[in-house]
């Protein structure tokens, strides 16, 4: 406990002008009744009375959510999945649920209380500030770009959202899901996602602007894995929420996964679900179409030191050597060794 000092009132704060001005013995410690309060606390007054700094800071007993929390996703990251959770978070709270492209219209009148806003786009449009909001936390979550390319790609093929079946410019009015349907080999399906939907989610994360105080950068990949919720904890603690709250937090977390409560049966946004899904499906002429395009992504992302994993690639794949149009992967395959002049493996 720090040393104790003498504190005065001051006659300025409204209400107690008329109180008599007696010395209090004040002392700086943690409020054990309002989580996250460290401001100088009077012991006990013949008024009964806090100090004003803590009245003017600390959350009160009735307070629920010590920030407004942003959940932002890209597509094939965890939306779906973070959706179902903060949504039951939200209801169990009571406190506001917006999702930003459905309700988009509604959040200018929503969001001055306490709200939990999910948005599966890097774009905020007219209400970028709120990333920047004081009393805002934010979770960003982003997923190993090639897993972003398969889960899309089998998503992409079965899905109805709308946007899948309208006509795509350049591809005589065919939409983009039979235009997905239509490739013979999977190899070229894949490479037809990493050049148009999977592009701009991987450009995307790239653009994300990283280092914020107030964000929490996670990865799909850890969450997937964390059936004992250590990471989740980690978030839910950085995200504001108090040890009730924490609870609430978990039980939602737990019956929206996976490895919890969900059922994988029926599900139409789940095919797998699982965390690195590329060691099965990419071949060695995919990684090569894939670095091509998106060069340093893997590293910038934190997902990759170099281009050694293509190497460990080719070594797994040795026994099972496929051959691929060079259209499809851009350019004709060459031998590693070409190839290392430029790509930096190491």
């Amino acid at each position: 406990m720090e040393s104790l000092s003498i504190g005065v009132r001051s006659p300025q704060i409204a209400g107690l002008d008329a109180l008599p001005m007696a010395p209090v013995l004040q002392e700086r410690r943690q409020c054990h009744r309002h989580r996250g309060c460290y401001g100088t606390t009077p012991r006990i007054t013949a008024e009964g009375l806090k100090s004003p700094r803590h009245l003017a800071t600390c959350k009160k007993d009735n307070e629920i959510m010590k920030y407004s929390v942003i959940v932002a996703t890209h597509h094939k990251t965890g939306t779906v999945w973070m959706d179902g959770v903060f949504k039951a978070v939200a209801a169990r709270l009571g406190v506001t649920y917006l999702n930003f492209k459905a309700q988009y219209g509604q959040l200018s009148g929503a969001v001055d209380k306490p709200f939990i806003l999910l948005n599966g786009d890097i774009d905020f449009r007219d209400h970028a500030g709120l990333l920047d909001r004081r009393d805002v936390r934010i979770l960003h979550l982003i997923r190993d770009p090639r897993d972003v390319v398969i889960s899309a790609m089998h998503y992409h093929k079965k899905s109805n959202e709308s946007w899948l079946h309208e006509p795509v410019p350049g591809y005589d009015n065919v939409t983009y899901q039979r235009r997905l349907k239509e490739l013979p080999t999977r190899h070229q399906q894949y490479v037809y996602e990493m050049e148009h939907s999977s592009a701009a989610t991987i450009h995307d994360m790239l653009a994300w602007r990283y280092g914020r105080p107030n964000a929490f950068e996670a990865r799909y990949e850890e969450l997937r894995r964390d059936t004992e919720l250590r990471q989740w904890r980690r978030i839910t603690a950085f995200l504001g929420f108090d040890e009730r709250e924490q609870e609430i937090c978990d039980d939602a977390f737990w019956r929206n996964s996976l490895f919890g409560s969900l059922p994988r049966l029926g599900n139409k946004h789940v095919r797998s679900g699982d965390a690195g899904q590329w060691t099965r499906e990419f071949t060695v002429p995919l990684a090569y179409a894939f670095i091509g395009r998106f060069p340093g992504a893997l590293q910038s992302l934190g997902y990759e030191r170099d281009h050694g994993w293509i190497v460990e690639l080719q070594q797994t794949r040795a026994d099972k050597p496929r051959r691929t149009p060079s259209r499809a992967v851009g350019n004709a395959l060459r031998p590693l060794r070409e190839l290392s002049r430029t790509f930096s493996f190491f």
